[in-house]
């Protein structure tokens, strides 16, 4: 596993100036996020021996300061600027992130982001506690690097839309009932397309057929049940849509290699539950969540 250097916050505010204030030259000992909520900016920087640099920094972006820079700023001539700033030391990286001289110097945030709200968090609760602050400017400076901020973001497999619809008929028809019978067809139906068009694009697609993916779909929510409810073996079988527990019981273990009775004693005893055998994320999950 790897380890985690969590940042040090020195110090996080907000800061107004009127039209046309500068600030520098001066030298950066540590890294600053700057957020500009209000107003833009024309950001100077010049490494020791290099050419200066100029950026752009318009209301709604957030610029990034680095260490052994001489930098300066250009306030917005005409209006306000109202900016919210952090510096932090950074002892060391994270194995898989890309090196300080790849990182985006500005980056436009969108509508939703996470940077508000945590910044908003840092800003209560960062002096009270250490830990919790740097583990979300930790997350906030890793969103910004990877460009990870919107949290309707997620990553998803861009399927055949006949595999969508097909799965996305699945998905719906057990959450309206879980009991109800769903056959082959009825997903070539949804999806559209000839049966053995359809079997080809989910073999691909995620390497099952129309059949496996309705009795995982099934197994899924009888798993969920397992592990965090009381039901017994016999009423999760009925909830989930198996005509017998001997079913249930024979096409679990057949997945898990544990019968229910089994896993479910392991995971009382503090086992991890095993991952689902039908976890594609998808348009689907997007709506679904």
């Amino acid at each position: 596993m790897e380890k985690v250097f969590i940042p040090a916050a020195k110090v996080c505010n907000i800061a107004v100036y009127p039209p046309g204030t500068t600030f520098g030259p001066r030298r950066l000992r540590d890294y600053e996020l700057v957020w500009m909520i209000q107003g833009q900016a024309e950001y100077r920087r010049k490494w020791p021996r290099g050419p200066e640099e100029r950026y752009v920094a318009p209301p709604g972006s957030v610029l990034l300061c680095q260490p052994g820079v001489i930098d300066s700023f250009i306030w917005d001539p005409r209006h306000v600027t109202r900016h919210g700033y952090i510096h932090f030391d950074l002892p060391e990286l994270p194995a898989h992130w890309p090196a300080p001289h790849d990182w985006p110097i500005v980056r436009q945030l969108e509508p939703g982001d996470i940077f508000l709200p945590m910044f908003r968090h840092l800003m209560a609760w960062g002096k009270i506690d250490q830990v919790m602050g740097g583990l979300t400017l930790l997350h906030m400076l890793g969103a910004y690097i990877t460009g990870r901020l919107a949290p309707a973001q997620l990553p998803v497999e861009m399927l055949p839309e006949p595999v969508e619809r097909a799965l996305r008929f699945l998905h719906e028809s057990l959450d309206a009932d879980a009991t109800r019978s769903i056959s082959f067809s009825d997903l070539v139906d949804a999806g559209a397309v000839t049966s053995s068009h359809l079997c080809r694009l989910f073999q691909k697609a995620i390497g099952q057929t129309p059949a496996q993916a309705i009795k995982h779909a099934r197994l899924n929510r009888a798993a969920a049940l397992l592990f965090h409810s009381n039901y017994s073996i016999k009423e999760i079988a009925h909830h989930c849509g198996f005509s017998t527990p001997f079913l249930f019981s024979r096409q679990f273990k057949q997945a898990y290699r544990l019968s229910p009775q089994d896993m479910r004693r392991q995971i009382a005893r503090g086992r991890t539950p095993p991952t689902p055998h039908l976890h594609v994320l998808t348009r689907v999950d997007q709506w679904w969540i």
